[in-house]
C-alpha cells in the first residue's frame, strides 16, 4: 500500500471512529446489544429528518410555484392569445370588406352590390372546432346589417328592440369604434345557435368608415375558463404523481440508508482485520519488488527519479538512493547525451506511454549496460501530469546476441550474392555476345523499381530475379545463342523455351522472394501474347512486369551477333507504343523518365554508375 492511500484511509477512519466506540489505543469496543438498538434508532432519526425535511420544503416549493406563479401566468397568456386570435380574424375580415370597397372605387361594383356581396361573403364565414363561430356587421345608427344566427334582427332600429342585451351590445360596441376605432367588449349573447342558453362574450370590434359599418367576432369565455380548468386538472394531477413518487423514492432512501448504516457498523467490526490484511499485501508487493529482476522507477515530470527499486544495484551498481533527483541523462553514455536530450524531452512533453525505449548507459563502475524502459504516466484526480512509473531491464546479452545474429545474417547474404552472380556469369560464359546483359538489365530494373517506391526488401527480390533472369539460357545449344544470322522459327522456339528452364533451375531453391516465379514471367505480356503461358496483366508478378520493360529496352539498345545495336530511341520508342497494352504502364513511364529526364545512356559501359 502505498504511503499517501495509508494517509488518506486512516484519516477516513479517525472521522469515523467519532461516531463509534473506539479507545484511544484504537481498539475496536463493541456496543451491547440495546447501546446498539439506541444508535441505530438514533441515526435512523436523524437520517429521516434530513432526507425528508429538505424534500416537503422542495414539493410546497413546487406547488406554490405552480398554482400561485405558472398558472396565474398560463392563463393570462391564454386569454391574451385568444384576444389575439380574435383580432387578427375581424382584421382578416375586415380586408375582405376592404377588397369590395376597392372594387366599388374602382366602377366594377355599385356601392349596394359591392355591400351585397360582402355581406353574403361574411354571412358564411365560420371557425372555431364546431365550425360554429361567425362575425356580424352593424352601422352606427346603430342597427345590425348582418347577424347569422339572428335573421330576424338584421335591418331593423336599434330602439325598437325588447332584448336590453343587444341594445347594450351596440351601444357599446358603438361607442368602442366612436372612441378609438377597435376594441374589446364584454357582453351576454345566446351560445352559438342555441337562442335559449345565454353566455358571456368577449368581442372585437373594428370600424369600416367607407360604408359607415363595424365588423365584429367574439369568443365565448366559457370555452376559455373550460380549457385553463382542464389544465389547472392537469397540473394538478401531475402535482400529485410527482408528490407520490418522491414520497416513495424518499421511503426507499430512508430504508435503503438505514441498511448502509446497519451495513456500515459491521465493517467497523472488521476494519483490524481489514487493516492486518493490508499490511500482508503491503509487505507481498515490497517482497515482489525487491526480488524482482528488472529495476522498477518512478519519476517526476521533470524526469528526475523520486523512487527506485534495490534492482538497481545488480543493474547499474548503484544505491538507490544515490538515483534519487537524478534523470536518465546522468547515467547514459557520453555519446548519446546530445541526443538524448531531444528525445527525453519530447517524451516528458507527450505524456504517453513509453514502449520498448533503449539507452546504453554507464554502470557505476564505468560498465556498459543497454537497457530497454517500459513506462505509463502517472496523473492526479485532476488530470494533471506527475511524472511516469516505470521498469527497465537489463538486454545487453540479448543487443549482443542480436548483432551477433546480424553479423551472420549479413554474411549469409553476401553468400547469397555470390551464388547468384556466380550462376549469372554462367549464363553469360554461354552467350559471350550478351556479357553484361544481365547486370544491366538488374541495374535498370532495380532504377525503375525505386522510381516506383518499392520497399527494399521487393527490390531485393527484383535485383536476385534480374541477375537469373536469363538462367534457363545454360540449356540452350550454344550455337543457337551464338548465331550470327536470324534464327528460324524451329531455333526461335527452342530460345523461348529459357523461362521455363530457369524456372526448373530455380524452383527448388528457398529463395525469400519468388525469384523462380518472375522469371518464369519475365517474356509475358499483359494482353497474353507473350511466353511461355501466355499470363495476362492480372496473373503477372509486378517484378515480372517492371524485369519485361528494362529487359526490352537493354537487348534493343544492345548489340546481338545476329544484328547492330537499335539504338535507344527505338528501343524507347518500342515500349511506348506498347505501354498498357504489352507493358506494365508505370513501368514505362518510370523508364522514360530515368532516360529522357535523368540523361541516362543505356548504351554505356558503365550503366550501374550511371543510374546511382
Amino acid at each position: 500500500m502505498s504511503h499517501s492511500f495509508q494517509v488518506l484511509f486512516r484519516s477516513g477512519m479517525q472521522v469515523l471512529d467519532k461516531e463509534l466506540c473506539i479507545d484511544n489505543a484504537g481498539l475496536f469496543r463493541p456496543w451491547s446489544g440495546a447501546m446498539l438498538e439506541k444508535k441505530i434508532k438514533g441515526l435512523a432519526n436523524k437520517t429521516s429528518r434530513r432526507i425528508a425535511l429538505p424534500t416537503i420544503c422542495t414539493l410546497l416549493l413546487f406547488v406554490i410555484v405552480i398554482f400561485f406563479v405558472l398558472l396565474p401566468q398560463i392563463e393570462e397568456g391564454f386569454i391574451a392569445r385568444t384576444e389575439q386570435m380574435i383580432k387578427e380574424l375581424t382584421e382578416t375580415t375586415w380586408s375582405l370588406l376592404e377588397n369590395y370597397h376597392d372594387r366599388e372605387i374602382s366602377g366594377e361594383l355599385s356601392k349596394a352590390e359591392a355591400q351585397k356581396r360582402a355581406i353574403l361573403r361574411l354571412r358564411t364565414l365560420r371557425y372555431g372546432p364546431e365550425k360554429k363561430d361567425y362575425f356580424w356587421i352593424s352601422d352606427m345608427e346603430p342597427r345590425l346589417v348582418m347577424q347569422p344566427y339572428r335573421l330576424d334582427l338584421e335591418g331593423k332600429d336599434v330602439s325598437g328592440f325588447q332584448d336590453i342585451k343587444l341594445k347594450n351590445l351596440l351601444h357599446k360596441s358603438l361607442k368602442v369604434v366612436q372612441q378609438q376605432g377597435a376594441g374589446y367588449v364584454d357582453y351576454q349573447w345566446q351560445w352559438k345557435d342555441d337562442p335559449a342558453r345565454i353566455a358571456l362574450k368577449r368581442a372585437y370590434v373594428k370600424a369600416f368608415e367607407p360604408w359607415g359599418w363595424f365588423i365584429a367576432t367574439g369568443m365565448y369565455l366559457d370555452d376559455v375558463h373550460a380549457e385553463i380548468a382542464e389544465i389547472r386538472k392537469k397540473l394538478t394531477t401531475i402535482s400529485l404523481s410527482i408528490l407520490l413518487i418522491v414520497t416513495l423514492l424518499d421511503v426507499y432512501s430512508i430504508r435503503q440508508t438505514l441498511a448502509a448504516d446497519r451495513e456500515r457498523l459491521k465493517i467497523f467490526v472488521e476494519r483490524e482485520k481489514l487493516m492486518k490484511s493490508l499490511e500482508e499485501s503491503e509487505e507481498r508487493y515490497r517482497n515482489l519488488i525487491e526480488t524482482t529482476s528488472d529495476w522498477i522507477w518512478e519519476c517526476d515530470r521533470d524526469g528526475k527519479y523520486i523512487y527506485s527499486s534495490p534492482r538497481l544495484i545488480d543493474q547499474l551498481g548503484y544505491q538507490p538512493e544515490e538515483i534519487i533527483n537524478k534523470t536518465l541523462l546522468d547515467i547514459v553514455s557520453p555519446q548519446q547525451t546530445k541526443t538524448f536530450i531531444t528525445i527525453c524531452e519530447k517524451l516528458l512533453r507527450a505524456q504517453e506511454p513509453v514502449k520498448g525505449f533503449e539507452s546504453i548507459c554507464l554502470g557505476k563502475n564505468g560498465q556498459t549496460v543497454v537497457i530497454e524502459n517500459n513506462a505509463v504516466p502517472i496523473f492526479d484526480d485532476q488530470g494533471t501530469f506527475q511524472g511516469y512509473r516505470g521498469i527497465a531491464r537489463d538486454i545487453t546479452e540479448r543487443k549482443v546476441a542480436m548483432e551477433k545474429l546480424k553479423k551472420s545474417r549479413d554474411d549469409l547474404h553476401a553468400s547469397l550474392e555470390e551464388t547468384v552472380t556466380s550462376l549469372a556469369s554462367t549464363a553469360e560464359k554461354r552467350d559471350p555476345y550478351t556479357a553484361g546483359h544481365q547486370i544491366r538489365v538488374d541495374v535498370l530494373a532495380c532504377a525503375i523499381g525505386r522510381e516506383l517506391g518499392l520497399p527494399d526488401q521487393q527490390l531485393e527480390g527484383l535485383h536476385i530475379a534480374a541477375l537469373l533472369h536469363d538462367i534457363g539460357k545454360i540449356t540452350l545449344p550454344s550455337e543457337y545463342l551464338c548465331k550470327p544470322t536470324k534464327l528460324t522459327r524451329e531455333e526461335t522456339a527452342v530460345i523461348k523455351c529459357h523461362p521455363e528452364m530457369g524456372y526448373e533451375i530455380l524452383k527448388g531453391i528457398h529463395f525469400p522472394w519468388p525469384v523462380a516465379e518472375i522469371v518464369h514471367q519475365h517474356h509475358e505480356h499483359l494482353d497474353g501474347s507473350g511466353y511461355p503461358r501466355g499470363l495476362s496483366d492480372r496473373d503477372i508478378l509486378l517484378e515480372a512486369k517492371i524485369l519485361t520493360v528494362a529487359d526490352v529496352v537493354e537487348a534493343m539498345s544492345s548489340h546481338r551477333p545476329y544484328r547492330a545495336s537499335l539504338g535507344i530511341d527505338i528501343a524507347l520508342d518500342a515500349i511506348r507504343s506498347g505501354r498498357g497494352t504489352l507493358y506494365h504502364a508505370p513501368s514505362v513511364d518510370a523508364c522514360l523518365y530515368l532516360v529522357t529526364e535523368k540523361k541516362t545512356d543505356l548504351c554505356s559501359k558503365d550503366l550501374c554508375l550511371l543510374l546511382i
